[in-house]
């Protein structure tokens, strides 16, 4: 029986920013993932690192996300380093564009509340058009600062790499269970085997949930379904990145491929992001896992993006992905040991914000496993599981 310091089940950007962490803290790791690395939400995921809007909530939310953000540019360096595999990572100017007065509304309150943590400003729908001409003249006005954008399939293969080339193994098998003696889990098993950990990572994404019953301990954590158009359009690169409340985003990749459009942002989805919860953490489900690209989707979002920029009516639909999203029930991360386990952890729950938040999280539930605390500066037991432990008595 294969035998490691940790083994991180799933093969996405959280898992693998996780386990190439520990790897780089010197420890023998093994990625687990049922299909392929980064075959799950990584695959579809726009990659763009954003603050402003709802998508975090106030508070330790919005702290990791600005902490997130600042750590990911070395990340990404260090990994493409240590993998020789380049994530395309790269920043930009990016404005958050309001086009119906709803969204200058939301995109105006958040220039109010986070303009203290980082650098913005409101810029007219003129200045909006001297940036990039091809944005709608109705535009209300945006949001300017700095973003960031990374083909996290790209990283996901990248960490994956690094840390086989640390001695680490990736493990194309599907995790049914936990080992444990005790209250200690001691790995992981599969149909025909199992292997050994010191430590184990649950970073399944949508399917997290299953590991309730591993562990006997409640994951409020259900599938968000999400759809993304990579277009093709001609004429001059894209000024800026793209970013609204309503009508989706529009993402110029490093190779000049357009990530267009949007299904699955919580604000699409019918949830009530200023609630407490966004749905009842005691339901369990059993939920839909929708990874069909639809008709319905591809038009919804084509005519969204043409509100942003008319003249994508002549960019050419180079793919159309689909697939699944973590979202918690209070719309936080579960980041850390579970309560009443040594040697479990999890790092799930993301939301639509995974890929931003997978270098912090990565560091954190490493810093956790090696040092049993992080040094992050961030406020991580907000992020603890424990903090669903009354729905287990």
């Amino acid at each position: 029986m294969d035998r490691f310091d940790a083994v991180v089940v799933g093969g996405g950007v959280l898992g693998g920013a996780t386990a190439y962490y520990l790897a780089k803290e010197g420890l023998k790791v093994c990625i687990m993932d049922r299909e392929a690395v980064g075959s799950g939400a990584s695959a579809h995921g726009h990659g763009a690192m954003s603050m402003v809007g709802k998508d975090f909530r106030p508070g330790p939310h919005f702290t990791l996300g600005l902490v997130g953000m600042e750590m990911y540019a070395n990340f990404v360096a260090n990994v493409m380093e240590d993998s020789g595999i380049d994530p395309m990572y790269h920043e930009s100017d990016g404005v958050s564009l309001a086009v119906v007065e709803e969204e200058e509304q939301i995109f105006k309150e958040a220039i109010a509340g986070q303009s203290k943590y980082l650098e913005m400003k409101w810029i007219d729908g003129d200045e909006v058009r001297r940036m990039e001409p091809r944005i709608t003249s109705d535009a209300l006005g945006a949001v300017l600062y700095r973003h960031g954008q990374v083909d996290a399939y790209r990283l996901s293969l990248a960490t994956a790499q690094a840390v086989e080339r640390m001695g680490g193994q990736i493990l194309l098998r599907e995790a049914t269970g936990l080992k444990t003696e005790g209250d200690r889990v001691t790995g992981v098993t599969y149909p025909g085997g199992e292997v050994a950990a010191g430590a184990v990572v649950i970073a399944m994404g949508a399917w997290s949930g299953a590991a309730r019953e591993w562990l006997h301990y409640p994951l409020p954590v259900r599938p968000l379904h999400g759809q993304v158009l990579h277009l093709r359009m001609p004429g001059e690169p894209m000024r800026l990145f793209i970013i609204t409340a309503r009508h989706g985003p529009v993402l110029p990749r490093r190779d000049g491929i357009l990530m267009a459009g949007s299904l699955g942002g919580v604000s699409m989805s019918g949830l009530d992001v200023d609630s407490v919860h966004v749905f009842d953490p005691r339901d369990t489900g059993p939920w839909e896992f929708d990874l069909n690209p639809s008709e319905w989707g591809r038009n919804f979002m084509l005519e969204r993006v043409l509100k942003i920029m008319p003249a994508l009516e002549e960019a050419e639909v180079v793919d159309h992905l689909a697939g699944v999203r973590p979202l918690c029930a209070d719309r936080m991360p579960l980041i850390g040991p579970v309560p009443g386990w040594q040697g479990a952890y999890i790092a799930t729950g993301h939301g639509t914000k995974g890929i931003h938040l997978s270098a912090v999280t990565g560091r954190i539930v490493a810093d956790q496993i090696v040092r049993g605390k992080t040094e992050v500066p961030v406020p991580a037991e907000a992020f603890s599981p424990g903090r669903f432990a009354y729905l287990a008595e």
